[in-house]
């Protein structure tokens, strides 16, 4: 009889590499909402610089037809409740509808429920509200909305396959211009800063766990921590190395993917009921995950107006089917 691979059941599962990346990727997303990580931005909100901050621009997304796709000057909106920091971002209390509760059109409310004319979804990822039919390009679009300032990211998100989009913390007049500069980028394209890219990297190691089976894994995880400017950069390297000797839980992707549970949908809507960060290892529970060994790799000035850190772990967790 031939021996089987041990440590995961089928190619197509998720495995280890994946479970800690997506794990820490949603700990820290969720820990930093816990934290304040987030702006509210309320009808006519007026930024400093006297935009209209809650007010969308025509997007010129050659996915859809032009008046489709209307998109906000910072991406990654909060669609989470229940964060307990003061004052709470802004998002419905209908769990059915978690996020955003709507849009307005020339100053008049559509709830997210709508139909007809004025049905949409609220694309969370790329901070932008999606009609199912254009209207008209001259509308007036605005919505309420939550946005999250650390953008905690995969690794495959950073520089040399997205656009560094700099100055994005408040609208400017070169928002509202269809058609030339940066804004003009696909959303998926661009990176708002500060951000923080996960990766892991080649360091792994095994020491057995038990007699009968079972190992400890110790694997490696580099967090690039990337602002445009040395005290924001300097922040970010905080947050992260102060996290040493942290538990972390993680989900089991492989059960949230059998149960079809997974909080967003392809569009990046939530889901009725979607399960946020605690809902997923409360119900989906993947083990304790361990950072040890953290230390401060880099902090360098990357030119222009970016500044770049690194602060590396290695993790710790048990894997008993190997």
């Amino acid at each position: 009889m031939v021996s089987p691979l041990k440590g995961f059941t089928s190619v197509h599962d998720s495995t280890l590499n994946n479970d800690i990346q997506d794990g820490l990727l949603e700990y820290f997303d969720w820990a930093l909402l816990e934290k304040g990580n987030y702006f509210n931005v309320e009808l006519g909100e007026t930024s400093p610089n006297g935009e209209d901050a809650s007010k969308l621009r025509l997007s010129s997304d050659d996915n859809y037809t032009v008046g489709q796709v209307w998109e906000g000057f910072r991406k990654n909106w909060v669609w989470q409740s229940g964060v307990s920091y003061s004052p709470a971002p802004i998002v419905g209390t209908d769990n059915t509808n978690p996020g955003v509760s709507g849009v307005y059109v020339d100053d008049t409310f559509h709830p997210i429920t709508s139909a007809g004319t004025y049905a949409h979804h609220v694309d969370y990822f790329n901070g932008r509200v999606i009609f199912d039919s254009a209207i008209p390009t001259g509308s007036k679009v605005q919505v309420e909305y939550s946005y999250k300032w650390i953008n905690v990211v995969y690794a495959n998100n950073v520089p040399w396959l997205r656009e560094i989009q700099y100055n994005t913390l408040q609208p400017t007049s070169a928002f509202s211009e269809t058609g030339k500069g940066e804004w003009d980028l696909p959303s998926e394209s661009r990176l708002q800063l500060p951000a923080i890219a996960i990766e892991v990297v080649p360091g792994r190691s095994f020491k057995g766990y038990q007699l009968g089976g079972g190992q400890w894994v110790y694997t490696d995880v580099i967090f690039h921590c990337i602002a445009e400017d040395e005290v924001t950069r300097n922040k970010l390297v905080d947050i992260i190395s102060l996290q040493n000797d942290k538990n972390v839980q993680l989900f089991n992707s492989n059960a949230i993917n059998t149960a079809s549970k997974f909080p967003l949908d392809y569009r990046g809507v939530p889901v009725s009921g979607a399960l946020r960060y605690p809902d997923l290892v409360g119900q989906y529970n993947g083990g304790l995950l361990r950072l040890t060994k953290g230390n401060t790799q880099e902090m360098v000035f990357l030119g222009g107006d970016l500044y770049g850190g690194v602060v590396r772990f290695t993790t710790e967790g048990i894997k008993t089917n190997i």
